[in-house]
């Protein structure tokens, strides 16, 4: 009798490792996940202020008069929300990474709302969208290449307004061409 009490014990602290090793095993799976899933949706919000500051640059005035004159708006700031006078428009830019050029960034908070812009993030920025635009020289061409990032400072850290590029985690770029017509 007490030897097979004694195999009963040990089958039972086998069984309780066994029980503990996959428990271990699924908590860090859902723990990865729970951290997959927060991220995408940190990059979905990412896309969508990407491509709602695409639309907001290929809303502005790029066309020809009647006498076939090239007319651009190069007056519009869409750095401050809602868009207003006193700003850049579709002049050209630097480029959309180094240091963030004056009037080419915004800053927003976890929800994607508009904080306001400048040199240095402001308290509670969670995305830094930054944008350039730059004409295409082709010839023949009156055409622009419109870049923007957004990172996702929460997931690139401190530096996330140093120099993104696009393979960094949390950075999202988006680019369209947008000819005169």
């Amino acid at each position: 009798m007490t030897r097979s009490a004694g195999y009963a014990l040990i089958e039972t602290l086998v069984a309780a490792a066994i029980v503990v090793a996959v428990a271990a095993g699924v908590a860090h799976v859902a723990v990865l996940t729970g951290a997959a899933v927060q991220a995408s949706g940190v990059q979905g919000r990412a896309l969508f202020l990407a491509v709602q500051k695409i639309e907001q640059l290929q809303s502005l005035v790029w066309t020809f008069d009647a006498d076939l004159q090239p007319v651009s708006d190069e007056s519009t700031s869409l750095a401050v929300d809602p868009p207003a006078p006193g700003g850049r428009g579709l002049q050209a830019s630097g480029p959309v990474t180094g240091p963030a050029a004056d009037g080419y960034v915004d800053y927003l908070d976890q929800d994607g709302r508009w904080l306001g812009t400048g040199s240095q993030p402001l308290a509670g920025t969670a995305f830094v969208r930054r944008w350039s635009v730059t004409p295409l020289a082709a010839p023949g061409s009156d055409a622009l290449l419109l870049q923007v990032v957004v990172v996702a400072t929460g997931l690139r850290g401190p530096s996330a307004t140093l120099d993104p590029r696009p393979n960094d985690p949390g950075v999202t770029w988006l680019a369209a061409a947008r000819v005169r017509r």
